[in-house]
């Protein structure tokens, strides 16, 4: 998804995202790059922020970070982030985010986070939640929004999976994201160049990919398989009509196209 698109994106629901975040003045914010070191993580340049903030947790509901807050500035510097870490460290060091719907075992692909060496994943997502939780809140409207004051449920994935998650792989668990107070607090201490966030945006009437998922994180549905054989296929004319099809969808096709009934289990 094109970085343009989503400060578009950020421009345009701009009235809808100030309910969510406090307003800042005169924050210090530029960009993460990667100078000519042999160093995986001495690569990473700071040259974005003072960190004079007052020690409150993030899930304050009367402070947010000013480098955290959802602004085209921060979305566009933790998006470059991303790509600097992920350039340095490759898949391994990211992984795809996923927030539940409330009430329902609906999971919405959000995007894609990325950390240095030594930052958790929880760490990773708890310092940039208020940025995260307002991107899934802009992206899923209908269904996020309304709940924009209370904690977002966020499921972590391995890096690239989407695939393996379309397909309902039964070997794939996502990691549930617990951000407790403790959390909170110390994640506060993770510098913004040792973690990235790539927010998903939609293009061309895009339903949003979107799986489900019981309590453990495991997929609800049926593994999606080839009709006969009970291995793995996967058609070439199937692969170019999974870009932008959930995880139901993809599954129901499959299912025609074996001359089965899909049914709603």
């Amino acid at each position: 998804m094109k970085l343009c698109s989503l400060v578009l994106i950020i421009l345009t629901l701009g009235a809808t995202a100030m309910a969510f975040v406090v307003p800042v003045s005169n924050e210090k914010i530029a960009r993460t790059t990667l100078s000519s070191s042999s160093s995986k993580w001495d690569n990473l340049i700071d040259e974005d922020e003072d960190e004079d903030e007052d020690e409150m947790s993030l899930l304050s509901e009367h402070f947010v970070a000013p480098e955290m807050q959802y602004n085209p500035r921060n979305v566009g510097r933790q998006n470059r982030n991303f790509v600097d870490i992920r350039t340095a460290g490759g898949t391994e060091v990211t992984n795809d985010l996923y927030v539940r719907q409330r009430k329902y075992n609906v999971f919405w692909f959000e995007g894609k986070i990325a950390r240095v060496d030594g930052v958790s994943v929880q760490a990773c997502v708890a310092r940039q939640y208020p940025l995260i939780a307002q991107h899934a809140a802009n992206l899923r409207p209908l269904e996020m929004y309304p709940h924009h004051d209370q904690k977002f449920e966020f499921w972590a994935a391995p890096g690239d999976s989407e695939m393996e998650v379309a397909y309902n792989r039964p070997v794939l668990q996502m990691t549930k994201i617990v951000i407790d107070d403790d959390l909170a607090e110390s994640c506060m201490e993770v510098r913004t160049l040792m973690i990235g966030f790539q927010g998903e945006m939609y293009e061309g009437g895009e339903e949003g990919f979107h799986t489900w998922r019981d309590e453990d994180g495991y997929a609800v549905k049926p593994e999606v398989k080839g009709p006969d054989t009970g291995e793995q296929e996967i058609s070439d004319d199937l692969m170019k009509k999974m870009e932008g099809m959930d995880a139901q969808k993809l599954w129901e096709e499959q299912e025609r196209r074996a001359g089965r009934s899909p049914t709603d289990d």
